[in-house]
C-alpha cells in the first residue's frame, strides 16, 4: 500500500468514526399493528430522527399493502378527530414520534406476506428526495410491544 492509499484510508476512517447517529436522518422502533376487524385499517408507528437539515415526511409506501396515508388525531372541545396529513415536519437533531392518539399511519391492505415474516418494509420519503427504507414488525392486536435494540 502507498503512502497515498494510507492517509486516504485513514482520514475515510476518521469522518466514519465522527459522525453520530444524530448527525444523519433516519427512523426506527416502527410497529405495524393489525385491524382485529377484516378490510378496517391497521395502524403504523415508528420514531423518525432529524439529520442535520429540517425536511418534511411527504410520503410512505410499501409493496405488499394496498394503501397508505400519513394521518393526525387530534381533540377539540372534547371531540377527537383524524386528519390526513400531506407531510410531517422532522426538524434537524429532533425526534418525531408516530405513536397513538397523534401522529401515525393507517395501512390498507397489508399482505399475507408480511404478516407471516412478520415484518412490513417500508420506504419512508423525504422533502429532500432521500428515501429509507425500514421494517416495520407486524403484530395482532394484543401481542406485546418489541423489545426496542439497545
Amino acid at each position: 500500500m502507498n503512502k497515498l492509499s494510507i492517509m486516504l484510508t485513514a482520514s475515510a476512517s476518521l469522518l466514519l468514526a465522527s459522525c453520530g447517529q444524530g448527525d444523519f436522518l433516519h427512523a426506527d422502533n416502527a410497529v405495524v399493528n393489525l385491524s382485529p376487524v377484516e378490510g378496517n385499517p391497521s395502524s403504523g408507528y415508528m420514531d423518525l430522527h432529524g439529520g442535520r437539515v429540517d425536511v418534511e415526511l411527504v410520503g410512505v409506501t410499501s409493496d405488499d399493502v394496498l394503501r397508505m396515508e400519513m394521518h393526525e388525531t387530534t381533540e377539540e372541545d372534547g371531540m377527537m378527530s383524524m386528519a390526513k396529513l400531506k407531510s410531517i415536519p422532522v426538524p434537524a437533531g429532533e425526534t418525531v414520534k408516530l405513536e397513538p392518539g397523534g401522529k401515525h399511519l393507517m395501512i390498507w391492505g397489508v399482505g399475507e406476506g408480511s404478516k407471516k415474516r412478520g415484518l412490513l418494509t417500508m420506504t419512508l420519503i423525504y422533502s429532500n428526495d432521500e428515501r429509507i427504507e425500514i421494517d416495520a414488525v407486524v403484530r395482532k392486536v394484543g401481542e406485546p410491544a418489541p423489545v426496542a435494540d439497545e
